[in-house]
């Protein structure tokens, strides 16, 4: 028993010739008459009188066609639950270093909450080792992280954009006088830096431990926010992502210092788990972030 089938046989029951329910169903009236033959045969009984060209239920053909209706109907709530069902929705869980999440992707968010209202977007910000972590034991579903490069085996990646990373003092600064400011330079200088962990961070430790150079002391801020104003009041100089400080610099309040150590160069990655089943929210956000991020190197799936 076929669908189309009892197609035929619900249409020539409302029409009440094969003639009119071939040219309905777009069938040769051979095609209509094999149908019914067929499912009769299966049925084991007759569901049509016919009468000259006018066509009846029989008995069997009544209490048949509920069932066949209801059989159409089913077909069809079905293909429609399961188009429904590729519709973005349910939880979305995404980690997003804060520098890109205040700066680089607040429009793109905003863009994929208006297209896609049903899906409920859960945005944590943190560090990449945390987020590497939190991808393999499945907390969250896609991550945007800022490192110099990308290599695990355990996760699938796009490099979406290269994102530099400047040294920055207030413009009164005795630093921000020189012509060049190199690792002895920040000997003895106050730094108010990220949390430990972030890899623009580690990139300046690194190079300043190589140079043998001591800071004087080191201020920790989870938040760029509070970083750039106790820099811009004097406080210390700071390491940021350049997007994080445009606006500051533009406005005469921060300084870019002429850096000459071990250039910290960062770039964003979009990363999730290899084994990661992608959804149709996860495709909705990735294809959003392909359409509005021109992705420089692209690994997904």
């Amino acid at each position: 028993m076929e669908i189309r089938q009892l197609k035929t046989f619900l249409t020539i029951a409302k029409l009440g010739t094969f003639t009119k329910a071939a040219h309905f169903l777009g069938y040769t009236p051979s095609t209509v008459t094999t149908h019914i033959q067929l499912l009769e045969k299966e049925l084991n009984v007759i569901l049509l009188e016919r009468l000259g060209q006018q066509i009846t239920l029989t008995k069997h053909g009544e209490e048949f066609y509920d069932y066949a209706d209801k059989i159409v109907r089913l077909e069809c709530e079905s293909k429609s639950a399961l188009h429904k069902s590729h519709i973005p929705s349910g939880p979305l869980t995404i980690g997003m270093s804060e520098s890109l999440c205040a700066f680089r992707m607040t429009e793109l968010i905003k863009d994929f909450n208006l297209l896609y209202p049903t899906v409920e977007l859960n945005i944590k910000v943190g560090i990449s080792s945390d987020f590497r972590a939190m991808l393999r034991k499945n907390i969250l579903d896609l991550a945007f992280f800022l490192e110099p490069s990308f290599s695990d085996p355990d996760l699938t990646y796009a490099l979406l954009w290269p994102e530099p990373i400047v040294l920055l003092s207030s413009p009164t600064h005795v630093l921000s006088k020189l012509e060049k400011v190199e690792p002895k330079h920040l000997r003895d200088q106050s730094l108010v830096l990220v949390e430990s962990g972030s890899n623009y961070r580690l990139a300046l430790e690194k190079d300043l431990e190589h140079a043998g150079i001591r800071l004087k002391t080191i201020l920790e801020i989870g938040q760029i926010e509070v970083i750039k104003q106790l820099v811009i009041h004097n406080s210390g100089i700071t390491l940021l992502p350049l997007v994080s400080v445009q606006k500051e610099i533009q406005a005469g309040e921060l300084a870019v210092l002429p850096w000459k150590g071990t250039e910290v160069q960062m770039n964003a990655f979009l990363v999730y788990h290899k084994n990661k089943w992608l959804n149709d929210s996860i495709k909705a956000f990735m294809a959003l972030v392909r359409k509005e991020k021109k992705l420089i190197y692209a690994n997904l799936k």
